[in-house]
């Protein structure tokens, strides 16, 4: 992923915000977030789900875990998608938003016409 790569992220096609490509690890990518108004109802959501995987990583009981899964999957069933501006992004992604960062790792490996 090259960093300066921007992605809207929307929901039915509503955009949120945008995330603009910083770095990317073996397992990520991280950028920046400019969330749109539109982005205000999830923000909780999103603020929980960072807070526990900051959580996670010192107490690993297994209702934290449990918790932890339960929004999550609540973001992914949000059908969140990744655009960018050529038509091509994922449908099928983990993202995190936490403030102003934001990481995204496609569950496919290959970008998809949208």
């Amino acid at each position: 992923m090259i960093p300066g790569t921007v992605y809207t992220l929307e929901r039915e096609g509503q955009v949120l915000g945008t995330l603009t490509v910083t770095d990317t690890d073996r397992f990520a990518v991280h950028g920046t977030f400019d969330a749109t108004p539109a982005f205000a109802p999830y923000r909780a959501l999103f603020e929980e789900e960072a807070r526990l995987s900051s959580r996670l990583a010192e107490d690993e009981s297994l209702s934290l875990l449990e918790k932890a899964e339960d929004v999550l999957e609540e973001i992914l069933a949000l059908g969140l998608v990744l655009r960018r501006s050529a038509g091509t992004g994922y449908r099928n992604v983990l993202i995190s938003i936490e403030g102003t960062r934001a990481g995204f790792r496609p569950l496919s490996p290959e970008e998809e016409p949208l």
